[in-house]
């Protein structure tokens, strides 16, 4: 299943240098693997819109839209390079329930089920950056390395935003990996 994505992520890589992470193994580990981890905790095929921002040369986009195929998912971020990238993938692979914009997030209108975020930014410059792009009473859901700091910053900027911390999955992708978390926030 996803040997077509990681041909076309290898190939745009070698053209562009989107990542460090070029051994196939690797890609699938580290890129695909994390990015579907939240398939395990979270049904995304219950929600319509799902908006990525900021996404990693396609991850967790691309994953998720591939395994979640009666969603529909956009994905937003600000350089030109990036999405253009993207689409190139996402036409190569054929999805048809995903669209890129290139605009800001701060600057962006519409509203979504929820955000996903992998790996973006920290949370207290995250969460007021996004926070207009999800529609009342709807989820974000961050991937974050997990460090004790930004947990706490995390608790400061709920209060702050109304905001509940519905799930707080740890993970590891491999034995000697750093921990890992995804963070699902809802919006009360």
């Amino acid at each position: 299943m996803w040997d077509n994505l990681i041909k076309i992520f290898i190939e745009k890589n070698n053209q562009l240098n989107l990542s460090a992470i070029r051994d196939v193994e690797w890609i699938k580990i580290k890129h695909i693997n994390d990015s579907i981890e939240l398939n395990k905790i979270f049904q995304i095929e219950k929600w319509k819109t799902v908006c990525d921002i900021g996404t990693g040369w396609g991850f967790p986009l691309l994953p998720l839209a591939i395994i979640n195929p009666n969603v529909n998912f956009i994905w937003i971020d600000a350089r030109r390079k990036k999405v253009d990238a993207v689409n190139d993938m996402i036409k190569n692979l054929w999805l048809k329930n995903v669209v890129c914009k290139r605009s800001r997030i701060e600057e962006y209108g519409e509203k979504f089920d929820f955000v996903t975020a992998r790996a973006v930014a920290y949370i207290d410059k995250l969460i007021p950056r996004s926070y207009n792009l999800l529609k009342k009473w709807w989820y974000f859901v961050f991937y974050k390395q997990y460090q004790q700091a930004e947990h706490e910053e995390l608790k400061k900027i709920c209060k702050k935003y109304k905001l509940n911390i519905k799930e707080k999955h740890k993970y590891f992708l491999f034995a000697w990996d750093i921990e890992r978390v995804i963070y699902i926030v809802e919006k009360i």
